[in-house]
Parts: C-alpha cells; sequence; structure tokens
C-alpha cells in the first residue's frame, strides 16, 4: 500500500493505519485491489465519522478504487453517495481490525461477504 505526500489529516487516520498495518505484516493487505477509505482512529482502534463522505466516496470510485470503507457513523450519508453497487462496495469499518479482516477477506475473494453500509 502506497501513501501519498497528500494524505493527512483526522479523515486519513484509517487509511494511514492500514498502510503501517500493511508495511510491518508480510505480504500485501488488498492483493493489489484498489481500496479507499475514510476515518479518524482513536488509540484502542475504533474507527470514527468525518465529513464530505458522499464527495470522497464519489472521488473514490471516479480513481477506480473497488471499495470504500467507511466509519459506521457516516454509514446512513454514505448509501446517498452519487454511486452504484457497481461502482464502489460501501463496506463498514468499525475498527481497524475489523477493516483489515474485511480486506484480507475481498483479496481472497472479491465476493465475500462483507460488513456493509445498508
Amino acid at each position: 500500500m502506497r501513501l501519498g505526500d497528500d494524505i493527512g489529516g483526522p479523515s486519513a487516520g484509517l487509511i494511514f493505519s492500514l498502510g503501517v498495518y500493511d508495511t510491518l505484516t508480510p505480504g500485501s493487505l488488498t492483493g493489489g485491489a484498489n481500496i479507499a477509505g475514510t476515518g479518524t482512529i482513536s488509540a484502542d482502534g475504533r474507527v470514527g465519522p468525518i465529513g464530505g463522505i458522499q464527495q470522497k466516496i464519489v472521488a473514490a470510485a471516479d480513481a477506480g478504487a473497488k471499495i470504500f470503507l467507511v466509519p459506521p457513523a457516516n454509514c446512513d450519508s454514505a448509501l446517498h453517495a452519487d454511486v452504484t453497487k457497481d461502482d464502489i462496495l460501501l463496506v463498514k469499518a468499525a475498527t481497524l481490525k475489523s477493516a483489515v479482516a474485511s480486506l484480507k477477506a475481498y483479496a481472497q475473494d472479491p465476493s465475500a461477504d462483507l460488513p456493509s453500509c445498508r
């Protein structure tokens, strides 16, 4: 996982944490899949809400991301982003641990049943 120099701020907490995890563990966490997401991260690994979720999802879909990790508190708003289920999969990420599990499952099987915003 590569993070650009433009990744920063509290809403990048989850993605930054996943980047660190991926760097420190063997293999590729995403299996090469183009993923995106957002969320603050607490010291105990809980993913917190952010602003601008709909715009971030549209931008991620436009950039080719197949999965977007969504903080649970943002799921209702995320469902109103101007994208279709075929464009991008909205995966609920309550914790860093659950996000890692979802990404590993997706890397093994892109049709895996992942926790989603509904």
